[in-house]
Formats: C-alpha cells, sequence, structure tokens
C-alpha cells in the first residue's frame, strides 16, 4: 500500500510546493489495508486509490478555491453562498479520508446520442467497466446519459451489493458518484486528461437526511477543472457521472458543521 501513498504524496508536494515536513496524510488513516486481489479486481473498474490531504496540511479555503477554481467566480468572490456553503462544508468532510476513484474516461458527449465512457469519442460500448450493471438498473440506452434519479439509484444499489458480496469494497466503504470537490482534486493533480473532453459529470454532497445537492463539474480548457455549478430537478440528466468509493463517515452532515 505505501507505494500509492508515496506516490500520491510526492505529485501534492510538487503541486502545492510543500517540503517533506508537511503531514498530508493522518496517522489513523495508516492502519487502511486493502488486499492485493481486491485492489487488482477494482482495477477492472478503473478504480484508483487517492487520499484527500488533511485540512491543516491544505486548507480549503478562498486561497484554494482561487487555484482550482479560477474561473468560476461566485466562489472566488462570494455571490452565491449556497452553492460555495455547499461545496467547502462538504469537501472538507472528506479531507484527510482515503478514498477510490473511477478514471475511465469520459467521452466527448452530445445531448440525444449514445456515447460510452472509456474512449475519447464514445462509440465502443464494450469500454464501460460498468455497463453489465445497466440493464438490471433499467439503462436501456447502455450509456450513463439521460438517466433520472430512480435509475441512477437502482444502480449505485446494484453497484453496492454486488461489490460487497464480491468482497470488493473494505469495511465501511459504499460505492457512490465521486464529489464535486474530489473531481477537481483528482483531475487537477492526477489526471488532467479529463479535461480533454467537455462532458460535465454529476457530483453531489448529501445532508443529514441522505438528500443530495447536486452539481455539474467539468473543464473550461485544458488541464482546466474549475467549472462547477449547482443544478437542480432533472438537468443533471445530461451529465455523466464517474464512480467514487468513500468511507461512510465522511457523508456530508450538516449537523455536524
Amino acid at each position: 500500500m505505501s507505494d500509492w501513498i508515496d506516490e500520491r504524496k510526492q505529485k501534492y508536494q510538487e503541486f502545492f510546493k510543500l517540503d517533506d515536513a508537511a503531514r498530508l496524510m493522518p496517522s489513523e488513516n495508516s492502519r487502511f489495508e486493502v488486499k492485493p486481489e481486491t485492489t487488482a479486481a477494482l482495477a477492472r473498474f478503473n478504480i484508483e486509490w487517492h487520499y484527500v490531504p488533511p485540512a491543516d496540511a491544505i486548507a480549503f479555503d478562498d486561497a484554494y478555491l482561487k487555484k482550482f477554481y479560477p474561473t468560476a467566480s461566485f466562489l472566488q468572490h462570494k455571490a452565491d453562498l449556497k452553492a460555495r456553503d455547499l461545496l467547502i462544508r462538504g469537501h472538507r468532510r472528506q479531507q484527510g479520508s482515503i478514498i477510490g476513484v473511477e478514471t475511465t474516461l469520459k467521452p466527448c458527449y452530445l445531448p440525444r446520442n449514445r456515447q460510452f465512457y472509456g474512449t475519447q469519442y464514445g462509440h465502443d460500448a464494450a469500454t464501460d467497466p460498468i455497463a453489465s450493471y445497466f440493464g438490471t438498473a433499467g439503462i436501456t440506452t447502455g450509456t450513463r446519459y439521460e438517466q433520472g434519479y430512480p435509475t441512477l439509484r437502482r444502480l449505485f444499489d446494484l453497484l453496492n451489493e454486488d461489490w460487497r458480496k464480491r468482497n470488493l469494497l473494505p469495511q465501511g466503504y459504499r460505492v457512490t458518484v465521486c464529489p464535486p470537490g474530489i473531481f477537481n482534486l483528482v483531475g487537477t493533480v492526477f489526471h488532467p486528461e479529463w479535461s480533454q473532453t467537455e462532458t460535465l459529470e454529476l457530483g453531489f454532497y448529501r445532508d443529514e437526511r441522505g438528500n443530495a445537492t447536486c452539481f455539474a463539474v467539468g473543464a473550461n480548457a485544458p488541464n482546466d477543472f474549475s467549472f462547477i455549478d449547482l443544478i437542480e430537478g432533472e438537468e443533471w440528466s445530461l451529465t455523466g457521472f464517474r464512480l467514487a468509493l468513500l468511507p461512510d463517515e465522511t457523508r456530508f452532515d450538516a449537523k455536524k458543521d
């Protein structure tokens, strides 16, 4: 496990210009272990392990927002307090966590087209690693687009049930949609190729009742992951999505903030 942690640490140090003394990973996560066979099985779904640096090492503050969201003026100038507050509070709850993030390439999606995750233009249906779950979940198009909330909920229920049976989830983890702040962080520091397609993706944070506030996230230009906007109703059905493995205790809980 230490190999990937060391690799992530080096990338964070280079990006944020930190010295070796920076404590980028909290000590309580040092006991986190995943069996090699589990990691190999998750790799077939393009799940890659990462960790989110704790707040005392990298604060999610105004300076962070200016660095990672340079074109999102409503975040920098506090014009939209609701969206800004939800993003900050949601991401802070996930700082210090080990997470799994799906790295499958998103295509250049055109609404109403059948385009599939896994290649830049999305023509090959066989490249989406979770496509085998779509039929049971009621996703008849075979794509991650044009899906409503009930369908996505069925899909994630299926994924969680099956992956737990197959021992693919560490104790206390669940499969969900990649949160907005993690998409931006991991994309910016580790996966700039995600910005080569203009497709937007769904991200959300849950409240204490399990309700989700949804964001559309994406790139404004190559190597720029600063597009983010609150979305309401079924507007997010035009977005794609990528998976994340999150520990249950990182759920956004307004009562604890």
